[in-house]
Order: structure tokens, then C-alpha cells, then sequence
């Protein structure tokens, strides 16, 4: 179980890592060679763990977590390409095209969270204090930086839409505080 969520976080920490080096602008070759060596490394231990056959087809190993696979899921996406220079590249492309829609979701579901937070707020505003209290203004705080954060790591012009409306969220959760 344990291994498992280590195993979970640490293929989204390289997912995050693989699309932050993709989607950068100028983008070195230092940078590719980075993002091959990672994806080698975690093509050797799909191999080894019989999570994938040589010949880009899943192996008899199911996979444990979502993660695994959409990894799996892009290297047999890309397969007709391992003869390719930039298989690798690829396989990183396809692993994280659907990175900047998620990003979105997650954005939207803040805006979503503070609304209840802030509604649920003025419903039960008798009844808020201490810890519970606590708990309410760091909802009021928390859910505007996450979805600004996640914003801002979308693509497609409504990222400036969400972006403005968690600033519009933590100023107006600053006046609730203040």
C-alpha cells in the first residue's frame, strides 16, 4: 500500500517535470536529454516489472495505478515511432497532452469550492468560530491560490478567464477576513 502511493507521487512529480520541460519555450536540447534519460529509465522498469512487452503491447503485469497507466497507454500510442530519435520526446508529448485540460478542471473545481465555502459561510455564520472558524477562512483563502496556481498551468485562452476569477475570489475572501 505504502509503495504504492510513493510509486503514485512519484510518477506524477516526473509527469509534472516531463510537461514542464515540454511546454517551456526556448527549449534547450540540455533539456530533452533530461526528459530522455527519465523516460528510459521508466521504460527499463515497465520492462522489468513485466508492465510491457518489448513490441510496445501491455505486458501479462497489470498496473497498479491511473498514472501507470497512461504511461503504458503512450508508449503503445507512440509504438510505430521506436525507431524515431525523439521516441522518447513522444512518448512524453502523448504522457502529457491532457495535462493542460486537467489543469483547467482543477481550476474551475476551486472557483466551485469557494463558492461553497463562502455560501455555507453566510448560511451558518452564527454557528462559526474557533476552529471551525479557522477552518473557514482558510477555505476562503486556500481554494483562490490553488485555482490561480492551477490557472495559470492551463492552456487555451480560458486560463485568463479562471485566473480572473480566483483573483476576484481572493480579493473578495481578503474583505471577508479584513
Amino acid at each position: 500500500m505504502f509503495g504504492r502511493l510513493i510509486s503514485m507521487i512519484y510518477l506524477k512529480a516526473i509527469r509534472f517535470f516531463v510537461h514542464s520541460v515540454l511546454k517551456k519555450r526556448g527549449r534547450k536540447e540540455k533539456d530533452y536529454k533530461e526528459v530522455n534519460k527519465v523516460l528510459k529509465s521508466l521504460h527499463k522498469t515497465l520492462l522489468d516489472n513485466e508492465q510491457l512487452n518489448e513490441d510496445f503491447t501491455e505486458g501479462p503485469e497489470p498496473v497498479q495505478n491511473k498514472s501507470s497507466k497512461e504511461l503504458i497507454a503512450a508508449f503503445i500510442a507512440v509504438r510505430e515511432k521506436r525507431e524515431d530519435e525523439d521516441f522518447y520526446i513522444e512518448v512524453g508529448r502523448a504522457w502529457v497532452k491532457d495535462l493542460g485540460s486537467r489543469n483547467l478542471k482543477a481550476s474551475f473545481i476551486c472557483v466551485l469550492g469557494f463558492f461553497a465555502v463562502w455560501f455555507g459561510g453566510m448560511l451558518l455564520s452564527e454557528y462559526i468560530s474557533g476552529v471551525i472558524g479557522m477552518i473557514y477562512i482558510l477555505g476562503t483563502l486556500i481554494f483562490p491560490v490553488v485555482g490561480i496556481y492551477y490557472a495559470f498551468r492551463g492552456q487555451r485562452a480560458l486560463k485568463w478567464v479562471l485566473a480572473a476569477v480566483n483573483i476576484f475570489n481572493l480579493l473578495t475572501a481578503m474583505q471577508i477576513i479584513h
